[in-house]
């Protein structure tokens, strides 16, 4: 059999399985992201060997996640997102600061080293944009109380991926810790101006003209080429693409063209995302959670706990109620996509021992693939206000 048929197959495969797990876990009642992680488990290295080559099907899916931003964006005006100042930067900065504190001491009390105790709680201290927005749109919640407080906090962590990124060299015994130069804190900065300014200036004016002269794939087209372009910016900046992307559709928000560009680009996040969620579920290594059961499972439930209480406090002491703090807790305990990249540079870095990164890739796997239920969860208990009364009014 020829490679070409090799990769044929394996996508036939892939997208077989994802036909029959998502419309049978929907049914169940357990959600299209529960599916999708159960799917790619099945057919992963681990199980069924479809493709060994998770990382770079990883990659290439995690532009699911830049077209999920960048809708977000459409879907949300500046002013909208400037009266959120006080929940981005306030409640999603000391999210970041609290949780990491939290994780990184335990794991220095089981006895991993210092500086990776650092990264470990940097890293988790990270949720999962991909899981928890889709999980937020699937079921209409993205305007309410506890969705725009979750969004918020998401939002922070997206920012903070650039500072995260220059912080893991100087963490390692390895690399020189000669901090971060200018041009490393200018870059992304001109990068985000050049986004801004290309999206007000040259993408919004050339709108009309594409619709009126071009034909609808090319206008499809441009969308696309301004969506992958923005994020390339960015990525070359050191910064995250799903924060470029967002950043060009919150620009677009008041366009005419709004709606339209926004069906154009929804079949793309669908299947980027789908196949992203596939790629979380093949990057669980069966043979270690066999052999390292309780200790997978000690380190997973650890990060949930500590993650869900820090978040539950936190956005309590934001003046919010106990309900909204608890939905946005189960909503974010998990450690996210943006953990597999911190983990990866760390690991280049030296910092994690190779065992150490193979735990980490799986317990983050892990903790993704148990967020529908604690979503589920959240829901029902958000479902019966007197189980959990509020001080505050949502």
């Amino acid at each position: 059999m020829t490679s070409q048929d090799d990769i044929l197959l394996s996508g036939l495969i892939l997208v077989f399985a994802a036909v029959v797990a998502v419309p049978l876990f929907k049914r169940l009642g357990l959600g299209s992201v529960l599916g999708y992680l159960v799917a790619g488990f099945v057919v992963g290295p681990s199980v069924l060997g479809v493709t060994s080559d998770v990382d770079t099907l990883r990659h290439f899916a995690e532009f699911g996640v830049v077209f999920l931003l960048f809708i977000i964006g459409l879907e949300m005006h500046p002013s909208r997102l400037w009266s959120m100042r006080v929940a981005v930067f306030g409640m999603g900065t000391t999210q970041i600061i609290l949780s990491a504190a939290a994780i990184a001491m335990y794991a220095y009390w089981m006895g991993v080293g210092l500086n990776t105790a650092i990264v470990i709680g940097l890293s988790l201290s990270l949720s999962s944009t991909a899981i928890v927005m889709q999980i937020l749109k699937d079921k209409g919640e993205l305007t309410s109380p506890h969705g725009q407080s979750t969004f918020a906090i998401l939002l922070m962590q997206d920012i903070a991926v650039v500072p995260l990124i220059a912080l893991i060299p100087m963490l390692s015994d390895t690399q020189s810790s000669a901090g971060m130069s200018v041009s490393s804190v200018l870059t992304p900065i001109l990068a985000v101006i050049a986004v801004l300014l290309g999206t007000r200036y040259v993408i919004r004016p050339a709108l009309p003209y594409i619709a009126r002269f071009g034909t609808g794939e090319v206008f499809t087209g441009f969308s696309l080429l301004t969506v992958l372009g923005a994020a390339w910016l960015m990525d070359k900046a050191g910064m995250s693409m799903a924060m470029g992307a967002f950043l060009v559709g919150l620009m677009l928000s008041g366009s005419r063209y709004v709606h339209q560009i926004e069906a154009d680009m929804e079949s793309f996040r669908g299947f980027l995302l789908g196949l992203f969620f596939m790629a979380v579920g093949m990057s669980i290594d069966a043979d270690m959670v066999a052999s390292h059961g309780a200790t997978l499972l000690q380190h997973t439930l650890a990060v949930l706990i500590i993650k869900g209480l820090v978040i539950y406090a936190v956005v309590l002491a934001f003046g919010h109620g106990r309900r909204q703090a608890l939905r946005v807790s189960l909503l974010l305990p998990q450690s996210g996509e943006f953990g597999f990249v911190l983990f990866g540079l760390a690991f280049a870095a030296g910092i994690p021992s190779p065992s150490g990164f193979q735990m980490a890739m799986v317990v983050i796997a892990l903790t993704m693939a148990i967020t529908p239920l604690t979503a589920a969860l959240s829901e029902r208990l958000g479902a019966s206000p007197g189980n959990v009364p509020d001080q505050v009014s949502d």
